[in-house]
């Protein structure tokens, strides 16, 4: 990202000649393929504006499965999840600094008796546990990402195994996270492409300015441009299209 502004600066500090119309490349940081389409070329014009229309689909089709998986894993942590669960396998009692809970909701989210494992690591890690947790009140984000990151919040999983030392409810929730992660991931992406397709359509028009000073035919290289379409197999199972350009 950071060189394709570089780039893009570099391009716009390049000072064209007088005699050179400087708008189509306005046009191209505006809209990539606009200035192209200014200077006759149809089919580049074509291809860019394809490629911003993907982008922008797919950027906002990542967003909101992104925000629909969050939702969803949080839901999940929330019906598997519970903080009196977790702190009651390595404490007896209800520790002091988890008085913001009632101790009612306590009771009935508590595990019945402690787990070994958790109580070894609380022993050997004194006050490390109850130092490192971020209530939900407090820090909603890492509360969630904390669940799935570090292995001793499996102790709050309903599910959990004090024998095999093992939860799938965590796993499970892993997935969702790391499906809605990937989902942000592939959004951001495409707005990276969204940037340097401008960076290159406006070296692209730059190109063209140059190339049509020195007394190019846009008509030529339009030419040159073919479109294909046809099925990929028998019946209407699929079709292909291809845009090829001879140099």
């Amino acid at each position: 990202m950071r060189r394709a502004v570089l780039v893009l600066c570099g391009l716009l500090l390049a000072a064209p000649s007088a005699a050179m119309d400087a708008k189509p490349l306005l046009y191209s940081l505006l809209l990539p393929g606009l200035g192209e389409w200014s200077l006759g070329y149809r089919g580049r014009a074509v291809a860019f504006w394809t490629v911003e229309a993907g982008c922008w689909a797919g950027n906002f089709y990542y967003r909101d499965r992104g925000f629909d998986l969050r939702h969803e894993y949080e839901a999940y942590a929330d019906a598997h999840w519970h903080t009196a669960r977790w702190a009651s396998a390595f404490s007896e009692d209800q520790p002091g600094w988890l008085a913001w809970m009632p101790a009612s909701e306590y009771d009935a989210n508590a595990w019945a008796a402690t787990c070994p494992v958790a109580v070894a690591f609380d022993t050997t890690h004194v006050g490390y546990l109850e130092s490192h947790f971020a209530p939900y009140h407090e820090d909603p984000q890492h509360y969630y990402e904390n669940l799935g990151k570090y292995d001793w919040y499996r102790w709050g999983w309903d599910d959990y195994d004090c024998v095999v030392d093992d939860t799938a409810h965590r796993w499970v929730y892993v997935g969702l996270r790391n499906d809605s992660e990937d989902a942000f991931d592939t959004a951001r992406l495409l707005v990276n492409i969204l940037v340097v397709a401008r960076v290159v359509s406006l070296a692209d028009t730059y190109l063209l300015l140059l190339r049509l000073e020195r007394g190019g035919d846009p008509a030529s290289v339009e030419t040159a441009w073919r479109l294909d379409f046809a099925p990929t197999g028998r019946g209407a199972s699929g079709f292909r299209i291809a845009l090829t350009r001879s140099w």
